[in-house]
């Protein structure tokens, strides 16, 4: 928990959750429903659902007399803003029903206009390009760093956004993803001082890190360390539903009514009412026993992974890095030793089989990820899983592949500019040509290999002969590649 969050939460009761409680209140009133939406409170639904349904629907509502308008807060909506504001130490939070996808598409238009600069680390989820296609920005890219053992990207050393600031003076900001999908964070205060001396806004993808700052044993937090913007995907590291997140803004230099107005036109003027509850009674979950249980977690946590380390044969479990200012414990990344005999994506098949679904896998890892609360009895259930992994992995049955070393960016620090701008491209008349002849030309799609999102190719850029290996690789790992315009990846479309 921050500091400034500790000195502000004396003026807040967070025992309230006081949009969730006009929902309760409006179930109570048991008015007859005369307005959308047609279940009517539950009354009409399909019946043999309905027993799993029936609950939240009767405070699935909209805004009437007594429940608050999310375009326009001056009620129950705004004063569980606030109270998140403090819980997470900003100045402003914004509730959000769209995921980060939302607050990212909201933050490119809000700070970005036609033709505007801005320095993005490359690897940014895709929604970050999207929201700059549809301001009409025209993104820096900055290759990241790459972490040595897991070989995950990271937010790059300060010197290079250092340099990409003395020879772009006229950026708009700087936005960098922080911790990655991984849980690995850097300390990034060093960079939010270099942005607050050059007048540049400071924005942070933190989808993964709601819980960061909330105690000393996880990494602190983005606006603790001083960035203006944050996001946070509050369901997926606390306890809101699906697709509801937090947008964070701290001081006066990011334009608050811009930001207002441009969430306005992206988000649904008929927000769900379930999930903006839940993110009220996230934050109340969190500060009432949140907290306490996370200390607690962490510590049961971190000595299982302690005692699986030295249980394993065949594979490894992530301890750490001297490029990793500090790791989320909630995450355990798992990979064959000397990354040599199994991808990712056979070990997710293999942990699928024993009944731990992972997060994530790529080419070398996969990810467990955990909690608030985590008991003894579930987190034995994964270790469990991972030794009967580790013993099927030495028996003689068992048929290694041939590990290919993949490569996603350039060089750490690289920096460059497309020639054509995210826009153009996207508004470009394309063809579709066979992998190995589009080498040279100009990617026309978005190539994005999932999860994390992170695009391998973007409307506008160069298309080399490292990225056609690496999609040929990739595919026949059996990575999953979203919406291509060719699911066997045997053709790409290109700018005409």
């Amino acid at each position: 928990m921050t500091k400034k969050s500790i000195q502000k939460s004396k003026k807040f009761d967070h025992s309230k959750a006081p949009l969730y409680e006009a929902l309760c209140l409006y179930e109570e009133t048991n008015h007859i429903s005369m307005h959308v939406p047609g279940h009517k409170d539950g009354r009409v639904f399909d019946k043999a659902a309905q027993h799993h349904f029936s609950n939240i629907l009767k405070i699935d509502a909209t805004c009437i007399k007594g429940i608050d308008d999310l375009h326009q807060p001056t009620g129950s909506i705004l004063e569980a803003q606030s109270l998140a504001a403090d819980a997470f130490g900003a100045d402003q939070t914004f509730f959000l029903v769209g995921g980060s996808t939302i607050g990212n598409l909201a933050i490119a238009q809000t700070v970005c206009g036609p033709g505007d600069k801005i320095l993005v680390q490359r690897n940014m989820h895709k929604s970050v390009f999207n929201g700059l296609l549809l301001a009409g920005a025209h993104p820096i890219y900055l290759a990241p760093a790459i972490e040595p053992n897991t070989m995950t990207a990271m937010v790059s050393d300060i010197r290079y956004i250092e340099d990409a600031l003395a020879k772009y003076p006229d950026i708009k900001g700087v936005w960098v993803t922080n911790p990655n999908y991984y849980g690995m964070s850097q300390d990034i205060s060093r960079l939010a001082d270099l942005c607050r001396q050059a007048e540049v806004l400071l924005i942070v993808d933190e989808a993964h890190g709601a819980h960061f700052g909330q105690v000393e044993e996880v990494p602190p937090s983005a606006l603790s360390m001083g960035a203006n913007l944050v996001i946070q995907s509050t369901h997926k590291m606390l306890t809101s539903l699906h697709m509801s997140s937090m947008l964070h803004v701290n001081g006066d230099i990011v334009d608050r009514k811009r930001l207002a107005r441009v969430l306005g036109m992206i988000q649904s003027t008929s927000p769900s009412y379930l999930l903006l509850g839940s993110l009220d009674l996230a934050r109340r979950y969190l500060v009432e026993q949140g907290r306490n249980e996370l200390k607690e977690t962490v510590q049961r946590v971190e000595n299982s992974r302690k005692e699986l380390k030295t249980a394993l044969t065949s594979l490894t479990i992530w301890a750490g890095s001297p490029k990793v200012h500090r790791r989320d414990p909630l995450k355990w990344i798992i990979a064959a030793k000397d990354g040599a005999a199994v991808s990712g994506y056979q070990l997710h098949d293999l942990f699928y089989d024993e009944g731990a679904v992972a997060e994530i896998s790529d080419p070398r890892n996969i990810v467990f990820l955990f909690s608030l609360d985590e008991k003894e009895e579930d987190i034995d259930k994964v270790v469990n899983a991972i030794k009967a992994v580790d013993q099927q992995l030495q028996e003689p049955s068992f048929i290694p592949v041939e590990q290919k070393e993949i490569i996603m960016f350039e060089a750490e620090g690289t920096l460059y500019e497309p020639k054509i701008s995210l826009q153009d491209a996207f508004n470009k008349q394309y063809h579709k040509v066979k992998l190995d002849e589009s080498i040279g030309s100009y990617c026309a799609e978005t190539v994005l290999p999932y999860p994390p999102g992170i695009p391998l190719l973007n409307p506008g850029e160069e298309i080399t002969k490292r990225h056609i290996d690496t999609i040929k690789e990739l595919f026949e790992m059996g990575a999953y590649f979203q919406s291509p315009s060719d699911d066997s990846m045997e053709t790409l479309e290109v700018i005409k």
